[in-house]
């Protein structure tokens, strides 16, 4: 065991139990030990790697069902709470609440942490609700940075990491029941319990990814019979198999009809949030790629941020010495290329970039573009530049960057 773990879970099950276990001061009482003893300045993240390659353990890890971090390393044991190393490699963790309290601080690396609210409009059942969903604040948290952590819709909250390995330290009760179940929260607004494993939707939706993929026949009927039949619980799963297995987007607008004229405006907020999820899986496969600091930056504010005013006040936060549009430019450098933007960022794209990200209108990007290239030349290659200036305009993963483009034109993406 490392001494700092030992001392530190020690010195939290003593003050806990003079509050006779109380949930509702946990958070408080942990975030204080940590002030007083912060584990950047006793443990360092090899000597957590050099002790779970050991030769002994005192504590049994999470099983693999439960892991939750790139690993997670437990530290410590207690009858009613535990202390973890979460280690982050490439993940990103969606807009959640805890069944727990407790409190975290980051060790190494550093992350984007955001805030969000949900207001419940509809309850569909215990499991779903519909509303909405508003990001309250965002923050750059860096080594040595604490917060504590809330039960419940207290604290809503993700975390998209930046430096590789980025490492927090986690000090968390386990379950309380009057929390749960303990919901995840997609764009614009929806609820849902991630726990609940209905064995007969997971079969039927099985059979759909099949024949999504060609594999099984009757994807249209079959999918017709539970929008017919189903609720709107598995309709919901269903909609989101498909649009993660891309299928064909006017059997896709068929379906979404027909569901609507069964189930009304609830199935528009079904489409936005699979649209949603669509673009955040873009942009959490591209960070994947990606090791750069800088640049995986930038795609945490396209992913938290909801248009341009707010990634390039983030921005200058972090980059303070760099105009903000020019550091977007640095960040892209640092990911350019037709296999991760969509397009190298070479001195036309560069131009034209700049352009849309300032909100220029036609005339005046191709006024830009002839102040840097040769006028005859810019003036021949008219519609090409717009056109390619368009479908920048209309890119899925800088939508929110782009959003003062009047280039994008009426086919905007989510």
């Amino acid at each position: 065991m490392i001494p700092y773990f030992k001392a530190l879970g020690e010195n939290i099950e003593r003050s806990w139990l003079r509050s006779n276990y109380d949930e509702e001061v946990f958070s408080r009482l942990v975030l204080d030990e940590l002030g007083r003893n912060p584990p950047l300045e006793h443990v360092e993240v090899g000597e957590i790697i050099d002790w779970i390659f050991g030769p002994a353990q005192a504590f049994v890890q999470p099983s693999s069902r439960e892991l939750f971090g790139e690993p997670p390393v437990m530290l410590f044991q207690a009858p009613r709470f535990y202390i973890e190393a979460l280690f982050w490699l490439s993940g990103t963790t969606a807009i959640h609440e805890h069944k727990f309290s407790g409190a975290f601080a980051v060790l190494a690396g550093g992350s984007v942490h955001s805030h969000w609210r949900f207001t419940p409009e509809r309850r569909v059942n215990s499991r779903m609700h519909c509303g909405r969903l508003e990001r309250v604040s965002t923050e750059i948290l860096r080594p040595g940075g604490m917060l504590p952590i809330y039960s419940g819709s207290r604290l809503i909250h993700q975390l998209f990491h930046l430096e590789v390995p980025s490492v927090t330290i986690v000090i968390r009760s386990y379950v309380e029941r009057n929390r749960l179940p303990q919901y995840e929260y997609l764009l614009p607004g929806l609820a849902l319990d991630p726990d609940d494993h209905d064995p007969l939707r997971t079969r039927r939706l099985m059979f759909l990814d099949g024949m999504a993929r060609g594999q099984v026949d009757g994807l249209w009927n079959y999918a017709g019979s539970l929008i017919e039949n189903g609720e709107l619980e598995t309709l919901y799963y269903m909609f989101s198999a498909l649009t993660r297995r891309k299928v064909d987007g006017t059997l896709l607008e068929e379906l979404y009809g027909k569901a609507r004229e069964r189930h009304g405006d609830v199935i528009d907020l079904f489409q936005r949030v699979c649209a949603a999820a669509r673009r955040t899986r873009l942009i959490t496969s591209m960070r994947s790629k990606i090791s750069n600091p800088e640049a995986r930056f930038l795609l945490a504010l396209l992913m938290l941020m909801p248009d341009r005013d707010s990634i390039l006040a983030m921005i200058q936060l972090q980059f303070p010495e760099i105009e903000p549009l020019a550091a977007v430019e640095a960040c892209l450098a640092n990911m350019s290329g037709k296999e991760t933007i969509g397009f190298e960022l070479n001195d036309e794209n560069r131009m034209i970039f700049r352009g849309l990200m300032e909100g220029l209108d036609e005339d005046g990007l191709l006024q830009r573009l002839r102040t840097e290239f040769k006028e005859e030349s810019v003036n021949a290659n008219r519609d090409r530049l717009l056109d390619h200036a368009k479908q920048l305009a209309r890119s899925d993963l800088f939508h929110p960057l782009l959003s003062n483009s009047p280039l994008r034109g009426e086919a905007l993406a989510v």
